[in-house]
């Protein structure tokens, strides 16, 4: 593609074979005038770069590179270093996005010259066909106030593909490379920090897709320690800067620490000093739960009562899961 792109929509792929054909498809049955489609095969072991060739082969607007396994991060970083567009979308390889909408996307960028763009998103759903047929933008300006509260809506969220980027925020930012899991919440709200322009529609573009087996469901050590340090970090960026925004991500930061924090020994909890002094110094009991008190009042002088309230949650989830 010789024609510098406006738009560049980067597809980071591991082991997506089911699903890959179908998040191409939606992305190509679109007019890619001004578009770029960055695929980085992030070292598959399936099928999923014989697809990812496919296209390729087909369509002159796809260039894919081929690397080494490195996780969602440094694949999304390395797209961000080779993309040519002003923009940038991000797209999961097993998702959709709704069709006919790019040549309307790529007019919104022109005119408005924005910073972001944020959309809504559709859980996706077998008995789902399609989006509307609808294909009009109906967007409105907002401050980066208001910008900054779509973060702790479900509706938009700290998401990175539910929103399209200026290529040029990303100066200075990237997606932390020791994280794959809520690597998205650890930079996004410094983006919004940076940008200045930010337009929303309440439409849904994208098509989301939950797998059992994707990283999202995967419950380990070191995805727990990931979610409570992108909370911590957002969350203390709140405070100091959109206190009146901070309680509802303050209960979810707490959550978060709490569910590591029953995973490792006191020893380690205390090693994990900004987490650990994050619930020690915390005040603003109003927003817990009666549950989420006793726990740090126990954190703090009771440890063996905070360790057996960890042991009933997973004895409760255990039953649940049976039941």
């Amino acid at each position: 593609m010789k024609k510098k792109p406006i738009l560049s929509i980067i597809i980071p792929v591991y082991n997506v074979q089911n699903y890959l054909n179908d998040c191409l498809k939606s992305i190509v049955s679109n007019d890619l005038n001004d578009v770029e489609i960055l695929i980085i095969n992030d070292g598959s072991t399936d099928s999923s770069l014989k697809i990812i060739k496919k296209y390729s082969n087909k369509y002159s607007q796809i260039v894919y590179y081929d690397r080494k396994n490195s996780g969602v991060s440094a694949t999304r970083n390395f797209g961000l270093k080779k993309s040519r567009g002003k923009w940038i979308w991000f797209i999961d390889s097993d998702d959709l996005i709704k069709p006919k909408i790019l040549k309307n996307l790529i007019k919104l960028l022109i005119d408005t010259n924005l910073d972001i763009f944020l959309f809504r998103y559709t859980e996706f759903n077998k008995k789902v066909n399609d989006f509307s047929r609808e294909n009009e933008l109906t967007e409105t300006q907002i401050s980066q106030y208001d910008a900054m509260k779509t973060l702790i809506d479900s509706k938009y969220a700290s998401f990175p593909w539910n929103k399209i980027f200026k290529k040029s925020l990303f100066s200075n930012i990237y997606f932390p490379t020791t994280r794959d899991f809520t690597e998205d919440m650890a930079i996004i709200y410094k983006l919004y920090d940076k940008a200045s322009s930010f337009f929303i529609t309440t439409s849904s573009l994208y098509f989301y897709r939950q797998r059992k087996d994707s990283l999202v469901h995967t419950i380990s050590l070191k995805n727990l320690r990931a979610s409570a340090m992108s909370h911590y970090e957002m969350v203390s960026f709140f405070e100091k800067k959109y206190s009146k925004l901070a309680p509802k991500l303050q209960y979810e930061t707490i959550v978060s620490i709490i569910s590591y924090f029953h995973r490792i020994n006191l020893w380690k909890i205390k090693k994990d000093k900004d987490l650990y002094s994050y619930l020690l110094k915390y005040r603003n009991y109003s927003v817990l739960n009666n549950r989420y008190k006793v726990e740090i009042l126990s954190l703090k002088y009771c440890y063996p009562i905070f360790k057996i309230i960890g042991y009933m949650g997973v004895l409760h989830r255990k039953l649940k899961n049976e039941k």
